[in-house]
C-alpha cells in the first residue's frame, strides 16, 4: 500500500523552470531578439525541452532532473542573450558619442580656421 502511494505521488516541476521563463522574458524586454537572437532562440528551445520532459500524467524523477538541467541551461542562455544585448547597446551608444565628439571637434576646427 505504501509503494502504491509513493508511485502515485506527482513529481513537482523543478523551480528552475520559473527562473528560466523570467530570464527569457527579461531578455525579450531588453530586445535580445534584435541583438542576440541565436542565444535567445537557444534559451527558448531548451525551455521547451524542459517543459516537454515534465509532460504526461506522472513524470519520473529522471524526467524532473532532465527538466531541471534544461531549465538551468535555458536560464543561462537567456542571461547570455541579455548580456550580449546590453553590450551591443553600449557599443552603439559609444559609437554615437564618438561620432558626436568627432563632429564637435571638426566644428571647433572650422571655427578656429575662420579667425
Amino acid at each position: 500500500m505504501l509503494v502504491g502511494a509513493c508511485a502515485s505521488t506527482p513529481i513537482a516541476p523543478p523551480t528552475g523552470l520559473d527562473a528560466a521563463r523570467t530570464a527569457i522574458t527579461n531578455a525579450e524586454k531588453a530586445d535580445a531578439g534584435r541583438f542576440a537572437a541565436a542565444e535567445l532562440g537557444e534559451a527558448r528551445e531548451k525551455l521547451a525541452l524542459a517543459d516537454s520532459s515534465m509532460q504526461g500524467k506522472n513524470p519520473t524523477e529522471e524526467a524532473r532532473l532532465v527538466a531541471s538541467q534544461r531549465a538551468d541551461e535555458a536560464r543561462v542562455s537567456a542571461e547570455l542573450a541579455s548580456a550580449r544585448t546590453e553590450a551591443a547597446k553600449a557599443v552603439a551608444i559609444n559609437k554615437e558619442l564618438s561620432q558626436g565628439a568627432d563632429a564637435l571637434n571638426e566644428e571647433m576646427q572650422r571655427a578656429g580656421d575662420k579667425r
